[in-house]
């Protein structure tokens, strides 16, 4: 007789499980991990476009915040708070693409001739004039730049236009630091 030999089937549940466990591996790695993943988006902020504070407006507006200088006859805080606004001024238009060089030289010229001769009785109209030149750039570049800025433009506007030029300086000079704040404040914005 012939012998007959039977084989035992081997288990099949060894292989379902390895089919299980590779399908919750790439379940894990497919699906599950997009979630974790950050998901771009069209308005994000290009490097290119943010811009650090400029330099020349920052130093201005601390000048004119720590407002420890007192305005005195020789007009050194005028002259030099003109001075600093006339560079913040040129540095901000600069940044913003706007022409204001012709403004900046006459508004540079006012205000040296303001400590020229410190007993002269026209500083006020020099110091009017050089807040007219300023604040119409100023507003010139805001409505150019900066829309969303009308009311504070229109402020220093209003401040410059409010210093007297037939008074003594030092009579008003209240209405002489409201300006500088006012342009402070503007030029803050924009920057």
């Amino acid at each position: 007789m012939a012998e007959i030999k039977i084989e035992k089937k081997k288990p099949v549940w060894p292989w379902i499980l390895l089919v299980l466990g590779l399908l919750v591996a790439a379940w894990f790695f497919f699906f599950r991990n997009d979630k974790d993943e950050p998901v771009e988006t069209a308005d994000k902020t290009a490097l290119i476009d943010t811009h650090e504070n400029n330099n020349t407006v920052t130093a201005y507006v601390t000048f004119i915040n720590s407002d420890t200088n007192t305005m005195s006859l020789d007009h050194a805080f005028t002259s030099e708070a003109l001075t600093k606004l006339t560079d913040a001024v040129d540095a901000m238009a600069t940044e913003a693409g706007y022409d204001v060089k012709a403004d900046i030289a006459k508004a540079k010229q006012l205000a040296d001739e303001i400590t020229a001769d410190p007993m002269s009785t026209t500083h006020a109209g020099k110091i009017r004039s050089a807040a007219d030149v300023l604040s119409t750039a100023l507003h010139n570049m805001q409505q150019a730049k900066f829309a969303e800025l009308s009311a504070e433009a229109a402020d220093v506007k209003s401040a410059a236009a409010a210093i007297n030029p037939e008074l003594l300086t030092l009579d008003q000079r209240d209405a002489v630091k409201s300006f500088f704040r006012k342009a402070a404040d503007l030029l803050n914005k924009m920057n």
